[in-house]
């Protein structure tokens, strides 16, 4: 048995007659594939440098501490253990060991040291402090010694002093800086004393110069390169070195001098997907840790990381919800243009399919070459917006197209097999009234359960956002969209109410103009579909202006920027939100120029046969107005409203905090809202004369013609 295969004549034939049309739904989704395919990377980027900002800005320094073993000698004496300093570097390098290799990568060489408990300066002057200090960093600071040397040892390597001996003398090493503001040379000992008064003895052996002041090696003390001004005094350092290192343990109690090893993260290498893997190690190191009352050499971990990286992770989140939630309504407008497009392009080929079918052309065939000439246009356009997309974002993604493109594919093969089915049905009309009524009763309740179905997802949305936050998944952030395709979906039912008392009162009226613009008002209104487009872009738009607005004002852009986590993604969202108030009017902008294409021809072939009657060109114009106004007038005025009241529905579940440091009321930017209705009012001035000038070149005597359409 032979298949049937395409007619590629005629498939070419539609494709040239209807170039318009689907050059238009072409550009549509070129557009939202381009959109929809750069946010989720461009985010993802924004996510990264939110990371990076968060942890460069609040520290996040991973410290372990460990206790000293214990120096116990013979006859209650203490041992010198001229080993120490390598004891110091085997502990670093346990710790960097137990980091494990995902967190390690993250972090900067670890900085060991060793630092005495604060000392005060007993010469009777100013309040001043001093403290004695080991650092090392893959060996020790490397410094230059303008004077004097490097501090050496005081004793054998092997001496040991008895509990209550004099002070034990421990040679350091100052800084230029702290040698100048102490008056002191090489040779010279600083008076010092601990909090109970014992003395320490503390001998300068030499002064020394950083070879790289801004080394790592110098953050756990940098009052050992300057002087350090606070509250409570001065703060001096000298430094020790592996040789003196000993002699500090000897000169203070066996607990007071704690090995730690400082862990920097390097924000370069973290990125938004190595959050989850670093955070939940830090968390598992900080729960493995030994206790600080711990006498043994266990490892005692300590840092603000994870806080650092929970914090960010909500913002990044709860970015990525919002963001979605823009995304949504952009695709769920594009997706009402796209089938818009699909019905203005079936219209138009109405009595083509329909002849086709009468000649024999089997539905298949039919839906075949439609879906062929909608498929090679979808995908054409859907590669050219990932390319695009792909040169403007540092990646692509698929996560949000697919609506787009299966709409531009499927939504004209499905209207146009169902155009050409129902012309050559055979089914016939009841002769019983009943039978008539409830066939039409029938296509109501379809009809209802459809619509009482939107309503139904739309609250089950507001629901899930009410419930779960705005990271309850692609529901909670589909509730703006659904809920102002259900908002749209009522005032399009309430619309033809309207135009019949309307045009109930007209008819009593002495204007006929307003009489027949009404009267073509009401029979189009039916038409539910250009309305839904309209009145959702509109709402739509108004919440994305509200949304920017609210961004805009938020304490995070307004004081803190970009010293915070928050202002990246902040930044970046604002973006989004100002593309989407751009993006959606547009869309708008389009519904409306299809739905009018769509009913010229029975509007002007109205006008025209009434132009035989004696209305004047410009008399048709303002008929023609009249029939179009009344929908853009409602969502002109219902649009905005809609809007706003999804605003405050919805923004106290979007976390809006979390990147504005507060929660902040919706703003209203009625200067945005008042344009965008006056952008689609001042439309209708622009379709009436162009639609006009292009009928103008009919002849009356073709309207005329009996089956003329």
């Amino acid at each position: 048995m032979r298949i049937p295969g395409p007619h590629w004549p005629s498939v070419a034939g539609r494709a040239r007659a209807d170039a318009g049309p689907l050059l238009l739904a072409a550009v549509v989704v070129a557009a939202i594939t381009l959109l929809a395919g750069a946010v989720p990377p461009l985010l993802t980027a924004t996510a990264d440098a939110a990371v990076r900002e968060a942890v460069r800005g609040n520290g996040g320094d991973l410290q372990v501490h460990s206790r000293m073993e214990a120096d116990d000698g013979p006859n209650g004496s203490r041992l010198r253990h001229p080993r120490l300093a390598e004891d110091v570097d085997d502990f670093r390098a346990r710790a960097t060991e137990e980091l494990g290799p995902g967190l390690r990568a993250v972090l900067r060489p670890p900085v060991a040291s060793v630092i005495s408990p604060t000392l005060k300066i007993t010469d009777g002057s100013v309040l001043r402090t001093f403290q004695l200090a080991y650092v090392a960093r893959d060996g020790g600071p490397e410094v230059t010694w303008v004077a004097g040397g490097p501090p050496r040892p005081t004793a054998s390597e092997t001496a040991s002093v008895p509990y209550g001996a004099p002070p034990w003398v421990v040679q350091a090493g100052l800084s230029e800086a702290d040698a100048a503001a102490l008056q002191v040379r090489p040779g010279a000992r600083i008076p010092l004393a601990d909090d109970q008064g014992n003395v320490k003895d503390v001998q300068i052996s030499g002064i020394f110069r950083p070879q790289d002041s801004a080394d790592p090696v110098w953050r756990p003390l940098p009052a050992l390169l300057n002087p350090v001004t606070a509250a409570n005094g001065t703060r001096f350092a000298g430094l020790l070195s592996r040789e003196s290192l000993p002699d500090a343990r000897l000169a203070f109690g066996q607990d007071e001098l704690r090995r730690t090893v400082r862990f920097t993260p390097d924000p370069d290498r973290l990125t938004w997907a190595m959050v989850p893997p670093v955070a939940a190690r830090v968390v598992a190191l900080k729960a493995a840790s030994g206790s600080s009352a711990a006498r043994d050499g266990s490892l005692k971990w300590e840092t603000r990381l994870d806080g650092v990286l929970r914090t960010v992770s909500a913002q990044v989140e709860a970015a990525f919800a919002q963001a979605s939630l823009l995304v949504v309504t952009l695709l769920a407008v594009a997706v009402l243009v796209l089938l818009l497009a699909a019905d203005l392009l079936v219209r138009r080929r109405a009595r083509a399919l329909a002849a086709a079918r009468q000649r024999g052309m089997s539905l298949p065939v039919i839906g075949g070459e439609l879906l062929l000439e909608s498929a090679v246009t979808a995908l054409l356009a859907a590669v050219a917006g990932l390319g695009l997309a792909r040169a403007v974002a540092p990646g692509v993604s698929w996560e949000w197209i697919a609506p787009v493109v299966v709409t531009a594919v499927a939504a004209g093969p499905a209207f146009g097999t169902l155009t050409a089915a129902r012309a050559t049905r055979d089914r016939r009309v009841p002769a019983n009234r009943s039978a008539r009524r409830w066939m039409r009763d029938t296509v109501r309740l379809r009809r209802a359960a459809l619509e009482l179905g939107v309503l139904v997802a739309a609250a089950g949305a507001l629901v899930a956002l009410y419930q779960r936050g705005i990271g309850g998944g692609v529901l909670a952030a589909s509730a703006p969209a659904l809920c102002a395709l259900a908002g749209a979906l009522l005032l399009a039912k309430a619309l033809p109410l309207a135009l019949r008392v309307a045009l109930g009162r007209l008819l009593r009226s002495r204007r006929p103009l307003a009489v027949f613009g009404a009267a073509r008002a009401a029979a189009t209104s039916a038409r539910l579909l250009p309305l839904l487009v309209l009145v959702t872009s509109v709402a739509l738009t108004s919440y994305a202006l509200i949304f920017a607005a609210t961004m805009s004002h938020g304490p995070t852009l307004a004081t803190v920027g970009q010293g915070t986590a928050a202002g990246p993604l902040a930044t970046g969202l604002l973006r989004l939100a100002w593309v989407s108030a751009v993006t959606l009017p547009v869309l708008g902008l389009l519904g409306l120029a299809l739905g009018t294409a769509a009913g010229a021809p029975e509007r002007w072939q109205t006008l025209t046969r009434l132009r035989t009657l004696g209305l004047r060109p410009r008399e048709a114009r303002w008929v023609a107005a009249g029939e179009l106004l009344p929908p853009v007038l409602l969502a002109a005025v219902g649009g905005p409203l809609l809007g706003a009241l999804l605003a405050h529905l919805t923004f106290g579940s979007l976390s809006l905090h979390l990147l504005t440091g507060a929660a902040p009321a919706p703003a209203s930017p009625w200067w945005g809202l008042g344009l965008v209705a006056v952008v689609f009012l001042a439309a209708v001035a622009v379709v009436v004369p162009v639609e006009s000038a292009l009928r103008r070149r009919r002849r009356l005597s073709e309207v005329l013609r009996a089956g003329d359409n």
